[in-house]
């Protein structure tokens, strides 16, 4: 690292196969003089550690509050960065949030590797420095610029995504682990008629049972609204294949300050809105192979029928796309049907459903077409049989096969499970 003369900020350029030394085109007499933090306004600036270029103090913490005017949102590049090394970071680091408050940090930096730009949501960043008593390095210079939001180009991770198919993968990936301490989000935009497929080809993030610490949230729509969400994923089974109710997925990564893992890619494509579907399928007596439509949209005549439940569970059992027995618990009210998400017990049947796994739980939603017909209670237990949509959604009409799920019946499925239809 060059420490000698002064440098001009505005003439910096990088070498990266001299590690991260600055080369300077112009002198100027006075060598600027970076604070220990401060608030910093503007279209463009610097900011760099404390006493920069020469060795950052022991013992400090600073903090740095960039605004850039709004309608904008703020840009930060590490142009140097040069802090004491540490696979976590837990000694000297540089963090930077999105917002001032309660904001999503973007990120944990230390060592000598310098990540791609980082891009706050809004016109507010905050840049903190720790260092504890054994200090080593320079420090760090990063430039700061006002861009338009969604304004494209390489960044760290995250951003806004609105070509027809696209990849998203977290930071590192597949030259090393994913870092600690990193929040990662990407906005998934289509036209208005078209929903959004979402497909992991590699996954690997610390696992949990629950999800507490890495993982990564897919919702339904443009932000982390918790009803909206699809699923919370984390472990090494790769997740299956994502639909969007809308044309809006948000995906958020988050990784802690403890274990870090491989990571994942994922990618992404624009599929058509498909507003009904019927599909074909056979009777269950073997001898009369005859077709009926399968109801996949709520009709007002579909759900004037009495809710009285016939046949039993090996009469449904072939002629039902899924099988799974479960509980109930959310449902959400989708103008005459419900939106129910079942935690799933035991799968007996899985054809194309789409089901989420978080460790070893894992959850299906499913499409009550009639409101009251199966009429189901948040917190009890089912045996639930229905359709699957052209996008892997399950759909239960009154003609499915629905009942509260008693211990008894185990034996029963575990007999249909070996059946072949």
């Amino acid at each position: 690292m060059h420490r000698g003369a002064v440098k001009s900020l505005a003439s910096v350029s990088q070498s990266r196969s001299c590690g991260q030394n600055v080369f300077i085109s112009s002198y100027i007499s006075h060598r600027p003089v970076f604070a220990c933090g401060g608030n910093l306004t503007g279209d463009t600036g610097f900011i760099g550690s404390q006493g920069y270029p020469g060795i950052y103090p022991s013992n400090s913490k600073c903090v740095w509050r960039i605004t850039v005017p709004r309608g904008q949102v703020v840009s930060l590049s590490f142009r140097v960065l040069d802090l004491e090394n540490d696979s976590l970071c837990r000694y000297d680091y540089v963090d930077v949030y999105d917002g001032y408050v309660n904001g999503q940090r973007l990120g944990r930096f230390c060592g000598t590797s310098r990540p791609s730009a980082l891009v706050a949501s809004g016109n507010k960043m905050l840049v903190v420095m720790v260092s504890d008593a054994n200090t080593a390095g320079s420090g760090f210079l990063a430039a700061y610029a006002a861009v338009h939001p969604h304004e494209r180009g390489e960044r760290y991770c995250g951003g806004r995504l609105d070509e027809p198919s696209g990849t998203l993968k977290t930071p590192n990936w597949p030259d090393r682990d994913y870092p600690a301490g990193v929040t990662c989000s990407w906005h998934i935009v289509a036209p208005e008629n078209q929903i959004i497929e979402l497909k992991f080809e590699k996954f690997d993030v610390e696992r949990d049972n629950y999800c507490r610490y890495d993982h990564v949230a897919v919702y339904n729509g443009p932000e982390t609204i918790e009803a909206r969400r699809i699923g919370r994923f984390c472990g090494d089974s790769t997740p299956t294949p994502i639909f969007s109710e809308g044309s809006q997925l948000f995906i958020q990564f988050v990784s802690d300050l403890s274990l870090t893992a491989d990571g994942f890619i994922g990618h992404y494509l624009f599929k058509p809105k498909y507003s009904s579907i019927t599909r074909s399928f056979p009777t269950t007596t073997p001898a009369t192979l005859t077709t009926l439509p399968m109801a996949l949209t709520y009709s007002e005549a579909l759900c004037k029928q009495k809710c009285r439940r016939t046949g039993t569970i090996e009469s449904h059992y072939c002629s039902s796309n899924f099988v799974i027995t479960g509980t109930l618990i959310s449902a959400a009210m989708r103008d005459q049907s419900v939106l129910a998400t079942f935690s799933i017990t035991s799968l007996h049947k899985e054809g194309n459903l789409t089901v989420q796994q978080a460790g070893k739980a894992m959850s299906t939603r499913v499409v009550v077409l009639c409101k009251k017909c199966p009429l189901v209670r948040r917190g009890l237990n089912y045996i639930i049989m229905g359709y699957v949509d052209a996008l892997g959604k399950g759909i239960v009409s009154p003609h499915n096969f629905v009942m509260a799920f008693k211990t008894t019946k185990h034996r029963d499925l575990a007999v249909l499970n070996n059946i072949r239809c």
